[in-house]
């Protein structure tokens, strides 16, 4: 095939950020289907793009890279002459890859100042209907104008790939939890997982990593659930969710996964928010949430809460998450 043009796109972490930048990457591709597309990012996060129709190549590389390596990169980058860059992530590694190159560079304006009002003085100065995916877009220059159409973000699972995870869960109809998160105070009680999992009808699996502990928590308290935490590989677990009736969980990169397979999702909100990155897209999906002066607190909610309990989390029950479950 021959391509007009070539387009780089850079966003190397995390899971969910990267999810998210596929909304954008569609609208590139809307925009130049003729272009080569290639996709720069972490090597252990590749796999979720693999298959996608608006990616012609993926370039992995590893977090690990020395200095000398990451300027080699650079070079690379420069020799591509690519027509445009669009960095989405705007950070020392990106600007070093893009410092050596002619190619004219979009790259994302993190809203820091608005983040620091709002963690720190509880002052929220973002706009009534922020998303990242909106953020996102604002900064492609002028392929795409305020009131233009936002795509929704896609991810690709093969046939043969959803036909393995139904031999490996061998379940019909269940509902998946995702109750990990890169800090625990994104989690839910694994004590009300437990009893959520006994109060619905349907089956229950639980997917993580296997650092995960609350899957092995929630599993010790229900026996008949299957918990497939740290038994899966990246592709395995997005397949696993695009077999799912519902997905529910944390704010973390699986719960958006299920989104981009066009799977509904009750995404529990503690001290992240979408004006942190967090939340759901799909119409069908819910972020359930208790609104609180306090929250958000910090951008991925590492910092440990400062009140006696963490209300945020705690405040949510059973009863509110059944309420959100879609029927059938």
């Amino acid at each position: 095939m021959s391509f007009d043009q070539k387009i780089l796109v850079i966003r190397f972490s995390s899971i969910g950020d990267i999810i998210l930048a596929t909304s954008p990457l569609k609208t590139i591709r809307k925009t130049f289907p003729d272009a080569q597309i290639n996709f720069l990012t972490l090597d252990n996060f590749a796999p979720l793009l693999e298959f996608h129709p608006d990616i012609d190549r993926l370039i992995p590389f590893s977090k690990n890279m020395s200095g000398l390596d990451l300027w080699g990169i650079a070079d690379y980058i420069r020799k591509q002459k690519y027509s445009t860059i669009f960095d989405l992530h705007n950070s020392l590694r990106s600007n070093i890859i893009t410092f050596r190159t002619t190619s004219p560079v979009l790259q994302l304006k993190k809203p820091r100042w608005k983040r620091f009002m709002l963690f720190q003085f509880h002052q929220n100065e973002f706009a009534e209907y922020f998303s990242t995916l909106k953020m996102y877009h604002e900064h492609l220059g002028d392929i795409w104008k305020v009131g233009d159409t936002i795509p929704g973000t896609s991810l690709i699972v093969t046939d043969h790939e959803k036909a393995k995870a139904t031999e490996l869960v061998n379940i019909n109809d269940f509902i998946t939890i995702i109750p990990g998160a890169a800090w625990g105070q994104k989690q839910w009680s694994a004590k009300k997982y437990a009893e959520f999992i006994q109060t619905v009808e349907k089956p229950v699996v639980l997917l993580g990593a296997k650092e995960d502990k609350i899957c092995f928590k929630i599993a010790e308290k229900v026996p008949s659930v299957l918990n497939l935490a740290g038994k899966t590989s990246l592709r395995q677990a997005m397949a696993v969710l695009s077999n799912s009736f519902h997905v529910v969980g944390s704010d973390t990169g699986l719960t958006h996964a299920a989104e981009a397979l066009g799977i509904s999702v009750t995404m529990i909100l503690g001290p992240t928010s979408p004006e942190t990155g967090a939340g759901v897209h799909l119409d069908k999906s819910t972020n359930l949430e208790t609104e609180l002066w306090c929250r958000p607190c910090s951008q991925n909610g590492k910092l440990p809460c400062y009140r006696k309990t963490q209300v945020c989390m705690d405040s949510i029950s059973v009863p509110d998450v059944i309420e959100t479950m879609p029927m059938g």
